[in-house]
């Protein structure tokens, strides 16, 4: 997202969100080690959210990490592309593996040709985009998580449906705090776009526990192991 005047360090233009965030892709760089060696069947599925995480904390990392230069402003557009990457990948072993009909194969194709769609269109436009509609964009595509989530919660109960909404409202509050531009917690240190790089951790973190538990079949509570709708 958009830079902030931040104090900065030797090897780090923006210390705080560099670090945090590669030092998370580290950390579920193994834990997807971990969940993809747990996994019975289906593990594309898995293996596409675990990239996708790893994924969008790397390039977030490296980019935040560089200085002025071309290769920032190609890290800058990876940056934002992975974020949407990352939004298709989380939905992508949920979809696989608890539905059934349109809402597994229809549902998936749908996500990834938007995301696909909005990547394009963004790289392409990335200068004339403003901040506002690019925020608009990742919340109208990550809360159609929103749509997952109110299904497992109609079959499943919301105790089944808490991880997906958690990490949405996470997501959620860290976007809005970007767009507002308040608060700054430590000047030159800590702001809004440092909060949001937490909220993105927190946010990976509530959907990792959902979609790691579905990996070792502690979900599969529904017949068929599949929601058809």
């Amino acid at each position: 997202m958009n830079d902030n005047c931040l104090h900065s360090i030797p090897g780090f233009s923006d210390p705080f969100s560099s670090i945090t965030h590669l030092l998370g892709a580290g950390v579920y760089l193994l834990l997807s080690v971990r969940m993809l060696c747990r996994r019975q069947g289906q593990v594309w599925a898995f293996a596409i959210f675990a990239f996708s995480c790893v994924f969008m904390l790397s390039m977030s990392g490296v980019y935040h990490l560089l200085g002025s230069g071309t290769g920032r402003a190609v890290l800058q557009r990876l940056d934002h592309a992975a974020i949407f990457v990352l939004i298709a990948g989380t939905m992508t072993p949920i979809h696989a593996v608890l539905f059934d009909g349109f809402m597994r194969w229809g549902w998936l194709l749908l996500v990834w040709s938007v995301v696909v769609t909005t990547i394009t269109l963004k790289t392409i436009f990335f200068t004339a985009v403003p901040e506002w509609l690019g925020l608009t964009f990742f919340l109208g595509l990550g809360w159609l998580g929103a749509i997952t989530a109110g299904l497992l919660w109609y079959r499943l109960g919301i105790t089944y449906a808490k991880p997906i909404l958690y990490g949405g409202v996470a997501y959620s509050i860290g976007a809005m705090l970007e767009f507002l531009g308040q608060p700054v917690l430590i000047p030159g240190g800590i702001g809004p776009h440092e909060l949001f790089h937490i909220t993105v951790l927190v946010g990976i973190t509530c959907h990792w526990r959902f979609v790691a538990s579905l990996a070792t079949d502690q979900h599969l509570t529904v017949p068929n192991n599949a929601l058809s709708v």
